[in-house]
Formats: C-alpha cells, structure tokens, sequence
C-alpha cells in the first residue's frame, strides 16, 4: 500500500544541490517492460531521498520516502509491503490507512526538508496546499485470476477500497468508482478513481510513478491557480479606481504592472515545466494511465481555469498600461503647452519692456 502527500516547496529546487546536502538518488528511468519507448522518460529526473521507516500496518514496517522535482515540488511517500491479504479484507484494510494521520506526518517531513535543503530551494516557502493519493497494489492474488476475473469476483470489494467506506456503495457509486480502468495484458489492470487507484500487476513501479506525478501535477495546478486569484482579487479593485489627479511621469502603477508581468511569466512558465516533466506520447500504456487518472483529476478543468485567469492578469496588465501611457501622454502635452505658453508670455513681456 502507497500514500502521497505532495507539497509546493518554493520557486524552484536545484536537484544538483539536493546531491550535495544530503544523500539521495535520482528516480529510476520508466521501464521498458511494457514496450514503453526510451525517449518517454523524465525530462530531469526527480531526486529520492529515503527518510526512514513508519510503523507497521498489518504486521510488515513501513518505509517514508521524499521525492523532489526541480519545479519546486515534493511527494512524500509511505509504502507498506502487504502479506497475502484477501480480497474481502481491503475495505477495512483502507479504511485504517485513510484513518492514520498521515498528512500531518508528512507535513512535518516537508517542512524539515524544507529547513535542510534551503540553500538548494530558490524563494523557500512551504505553501498551504496538499495533496493526497492512496495506491493499492496486488502484485499476486492465489487463485491467479484474470484482470476480467478480478473484477467479476471483487467489483463491489474494489469500489469500496477506493472510496474508503465501510458499507457496499450503491451501483452508481460503484460504476464511477470503477469507470477508469487501463490494461495491457489479460492479467494486468490499473483502477483510478479521484482520490485512490488500484493496481493489479506485478509490472506496478511505473504506473505509482506516474500517478506520484499526476499528484504532483494537481497540487501544482491548484497552487498556480490559488495564487491567480489572490492577485486577481488584490488588483481588480486597483483598476476600477481612477486617479484624482494626472498619472505623472513616475507612475505609482509601476510596481503592480511589474508584479502582473513577473506573475504572468512565472505561472505560465510553471504550468509548462510540470507539463513537461515526463514525456508520456501516443497511445501506450502508462500514457493510458496519466489520461485516465487525470481524468479523474479534473486536470483539464483546473488548467482552463488557468488559462482563463491568465487572460484576466494580461486584460489587468493592458488596461492598467493603457492608463499609463494614455495620462503620460496627456501629461506631456500638457507639460508642452504649459512651456509654450510660458515662451509667449516671456515674448510679451519682454516686447511690453
């Protein structure tokens, strides 16, 4: 069993120095095994540190893992070998994992690493938001069942693990629960539902890889769009307020256009890095597992949401640009009669003389 925090460290993490700090290692390369392309791959491979061990769930100790992306970003893993656990038993197996109070644990790994790893982290600032992923893997099940199998048998046991309740869920509870779901081989499935997937296959550090990033793309995601619209809400006031007097030529917008444009950048810039991070292109499988998943996600709202704040922001930038250079301009020309007028008064009076 998996668990994933992830949080928003800072500006940007320079993995070379994470190297120097502190022990870790670079996350392996996607795999081949499922005829998964070279050129898929990281675009810079994230650093894993190991953290230390959690206590048992069930009987097997558990392992805390920190893995650090250069875009700022870290995922704060707990796994747990699970022993030969029937199917009947997952419901409250996952029950007692959503119930342990992981994300205060992992907040606390986030913030020391955030403390050691300082001088590594561009602008260092631990941000509100977190996002959580649970994953369930069954890399064997005796009898050795098909993935069709699997799901005749267990559909009713499976929905309920994935939305962590007690009580069978209603059929249309169940149906949407289950209704992203990606195979590659008659004994393989991969189950993503918005807070839980579930993995059948002993092929399965790929696919955690991939929905590790996925959690990652989310929480980022919200985070650009959480800090569009505290600037939104800040500066939308700013632009239905005129000015009393003529904008001089030093104008008091100046720092606020400034910030809209760095904002502009920084957040389009971002948004593209984590997009970018791994290169998952055509229809195979582990691409089928990052659509499905981000499906569930909502992925594609969050990133219209984006886009569409981002147009905000550049509307906020013109409007309030236009208004500078409009009044400087009408400044100037003012400036410019009140010279005129002063040469013809000056001509008069020394004509008067």
């Amino acid at each position: 069993m998996v668990a994933f925090f992830a949080f928003d460290l800072g500006y940007e993490i320079s993995l070379e120095g994470v190297q120097a700090l502190i022990a870790s290692t670079p996350l392996q390369p996607i795999s081949r095994k499922k005829r998964t392309p070279t050129y898929l791959q990281y675009s810079n491979p994230p650093q894993v540190l190991i953290l230390g061990e959690i206590g048992p769930l069930e009987t097997r100790t558990g392992q805390i893992t920190a893995t650090l992306f250069d875009f700022g970003a870290v995922s704060i893993g707990y796994r747990w070998p699970l022993e030969e656990t029937p199917m009947s038993k997952m419901p409250v197996l996952s029950q007692h994992l959503h119930s342990l109070d992981l994300e205060a644990h992992a907040k606390l790994q986030a913030e020391s690493l955030i403390e050691k790893l300082s001088s590594a982290i561009t602008r260092p600032h631990l941000a509100p938001l977190i996002e959580d992923y649970y994953i369930f893997v069954l890399d064997r099940i005796q009898p050795s069942l098909s993935s069709h199998e699997l799901l005749e048998q267990y559909r009713a046991s499976i929905a309920q693990v994935l939305r962590f309740e007690d009580q069978p869920l209603s059929t249309t509870q169940r149906e949407e629960a289950l209704q992203e779901q990606v195979s590659y081989y008659e004994d393989d499935l991969a189950i993503m539902d918005w807070n839980a997937a579930l993995i059948y296959d002993r092929d399965y550090s790929d696919t955690i890889s991939v929905l590790e990033l996925l959690n990652i793309e989310l929480l980022e995601a919200r985070y650009i769009d959480a800090r569009l619209d505290r600037v939104i809400d800040d500066y939308e006031g700013l632009v239905k307020r005129r000015p009393l007097l003529p904008i001089p030529l030093r104008t008091p917008y100046q720092s606020v256009i400034n910030n809209l444009a760095e904002l502009r950048i920084e957040s389009a810039l971002l948004s593209e890095r984590v997009d970018n991070s791994l290169k998952l292109i055509g229809d195979l499988y582990l691409a089928r597992v990052h659509t499905a998943a981000g499906r569930r996600f909502y992925l594609q709202d969050w990133q219209t949401s984006i886009s569409r704040k981002l147009d905000i922001i550049e509307d906020l930038y013109r409007l309030l640009t236009d208004r500078v250079n409009t009044a400087q301009g009408q400044a100037l020309e003012l400036v410019v009669i009140l010279l005129i007028l002063i040469e013809i008064i000056l001509a008069v009076v020394r004509e008067w003389h």
